[in-house]
């Protein structure tokens, strides 16, 4: 499934859009996935299910659990507009393991291969070639104290609306806490979420200001209605965020990535952003079980930069069908798109997802053997300019690959 695989890849893709990562990731290893959620052994506590005082037993301790999984994904990738033509083949090699040392305590970590051949000619920058890496892609400590909160540190995945967004996740040092209730049935759930990180693109070179780190934090509320009886799960999330002290690096890739020429002053690696990145981002997704072999899921995202009174909204909306046939999933998709220049700092989103100062559409189709779990997947993109740049064109982007997954243990 591409939408499955873009959201599964989104951290990689971050780290590939710059090879400045790496010293990031070399520098600082821990995240996780809390996608795993803790198995329960039950323990017999002293005084558990007796009156006598003087009965007392050992603490049951549980076994360390291991986990770990393979991704192998090759793809082929087009993006041409006036300015670039780029056509590459790709192919990434995802391993992580999971361990899980207790409920309450596990660590992952997992490596990414980047493997790029092809060819770009790009008249503004040196992005749209291929390229090949052997990266850190995400290892981290979860820790959760207690059974509402979750707690992760290290180096993690980010975005700024959890549950869909108009900017590319990225992956760098950071920290989220996550705080759940949820009622005994799980019908109604409400969470709070913070995250803090070092925005991807290194440690010190570039800085605005030298004693001063890049930073990007956001807080989030979460609500979740689980209509199990009619097979309908709703979720809204807001989200506040904010970035700063944006290096200059950044600043100077940014008309090319669809900033505004009033983004930005100065020359050449002399350039810095003049206006700020703060604001809110909302979303809503609804899922839908029409049937056992039929499901639609609908994301709608709008988002808005306070720190500036012109350019600066976006707004997207996607819908999924998957229709199962046997052993074969087929799911097509589709994606508008319509996102002003200035809601947030382009350079931090891959080239092939940049939708500032565009507009469009984006056709999706992937059919999954279920039992095999192999996924081939193909897309196309249309993206049109808002306002004229000097540093921009109308865009097209197609993309067609296959996706194999095995279990390691």
């Amino acid at each position: 499934q591409w939408g499955a695989y873009m959201a599964n890849n989104a951290s990689l893709r971050g780290l590939v859009n710059s090879t400045k990562n790496i010293a990031i990731a070399l520098i600082f290893s821990s995240q996780s996935l809390w996608a795993q959620q803790p198995s329960t052994t039950a323990t017999v506590m002293p005084g558990n299910g007796t009156t006598s005082a003087s009965v007392s037993a050992k603490p049951e301790e549980k076994d360390k659990k291991l986990s770990g999984s393979v991704k192998v994904t090759t793809l082929g990738r087009g993006i041409q507009d006036k300015n670039l033509k780029s056509k590459v083949g790709w192919t990434f090699v995802e391993a992580g393991v999971d361990t899980e040392y207790t409920d309450w305590l596990a660590f992952n970590i997992g490596v990414v291969g980047v493997f790029g051949e092809g060819a770009g000619q790009n008249y503004l920058s040196d992005e749209g070639g291929g390229t090949s890496a052997l990266l850190l892609d995400y290892a981290g400590v979860n820790i959760k104290p207690i059974q509402q909160l979750n707690l992760k540190a290290g180096v993690i995945g980010y975005q700024i609306n959890p549950l869909y967004t108009t900017m590319s996740p990225g992956t760098s040092l950071g920290a989220e806490q996550k705080f759940e209730l949820a009622t005994p049935s799980e019908t109604f759930k409400f969470t709070l979420q913070g995250n803090q990180a070092v925005p991807s693109v290194g440690v010190t070179k570039g800085l605005v200001e030298e004693d001063k780190n890049p930073f990007f934090l956001a807080g989030s509320v979460i609500g979740e209605i689980n209509a199990k009886p009619i097979g309908t799960k709703l979720k809204v999330a807001g989200t506040q965020f904010r970035f700063g002290n944006l290096p200059k690096s950044q600043a100077a890739s940014s008309l090319t990535a669809g900033n505004s020429v009033n983004s930005v002053a100065g020359v050449g690696d002399e350039m810095q952003y003049v206006i700020g990145f703060a604001g809110t981002e909302t979303a809503a997704t609804l899922e839908t079980d029409w049937t056992s072999k039929v499901k639609t899921t609908a994301r709608v995202v709008a988002i808005k930069n306070d720190r500036i009174s012109e350019a600066n909204e976006g707004r997207m909306g996607r819908l999924d069908l998957r229709v199962v046939f046997g052993n074969v999933a087929l799911k097509p998709s589709v994606t508008v798109f319509e996102v002003e220049a200035d809601t947030t700092p382009a350079g931090y989103t891959i080239l092939a997802n940049r939708y500032n100062n565009r507009k469009g559409q984006v056709a999706g189709l992937s059919l999954e053997l279920v039992k095999q779990k192999v996924i081939f997947f193909g897309n196309y993109t249309k993206a049109q300019e808002i306002v004229d740049s000097p540093f921009l064109s109308d865009r097209e982007i197609y993309n067609i690959g296959v996706e194999v997954n095995y279990d390691l243990f």
